[in-house]
């Protein structure tokens, strides 16, 4: 008789915040199957529910990475909650209907919902970021300098050595556009 290793949601989470292999094996073995299930239920091969898997993976540990970082589901929910919705974002990329999906789990408790929005946000933060990364300059001091930085047109101006607030102005407004195509296209 074998003896099975058993650890508890708050051991694993912990395991993962630590990067313990040991956790992150278990985790695999004890979550991955209903993934998987999902994936292959819904068009996915073996391989997508890897990768899809290995990306809910991912936003899990970046998530215990944050200090006040509280699950307020199963593990098992969460993850299978990450998965749909990655899952879900691939097909509507590969323009796939999205809207004959099987799942055995079609009503999502509100708690479920509220924690897909803030994979969404995660992940549309993540985008952005990569999007404005992706712009270069001056466009990325500028949309800085006045969306997080919160300084006027007159103060970019200023900053960038542009003659005046309206071309400062006009400037902004050409990045915005470059940076919406980045974004859209991600």
């Amino acid at each position: 008789m074998k003896n099975k290793l058993s650890l508890d949601e708050s051991t694993i989470i912990q395991g993962i915040k630590n990067n313990n292999t040991m956790a992150i094996t278990y985790a695999y073995k004890k979550y991955y199957p209903s993934v998987a299930n999902y994936i292959r239920l819904n068009g996915g091969n073996d391989d997508d529910a890897k990768d899809i898997f290995q990306e809910a993976m991912m936003v899990l540990f970046h998530n215990t990475q944050k200090e006040h970082f509280q699950l307020s589901c199963q593990l098992n929910t969460y993850l299978y909650s990450i998965a749909r919705n990655l899952w879900l974002t691939e097909l509507r990329r590969q323009n796939k209907n999205t809207t004959e999906i099987e799942d055995f789990d079609q009503l999502l408790s509100e708690d479920e919902l509220l924690m897909e929005e803030a994979e969404e946000k995660v992940k549309a933060q993540r985008n952005l970021k990569l999007s404005l990364e992706t712009l270069g300059e001056p466009c990325k001091t500028i949309l800085t300098a006045f969306y997080i930085e919160q300084l006027s047109m007159q103060e970019i101006a200023e900053k960038m050595g542009y003659t005046n607030s309206e071309n400062a102005k006009n400037q902004k407004y050409k990045c915005l556009l470059r940076l919406k195509k980045i974004y859209q296209k991600l």
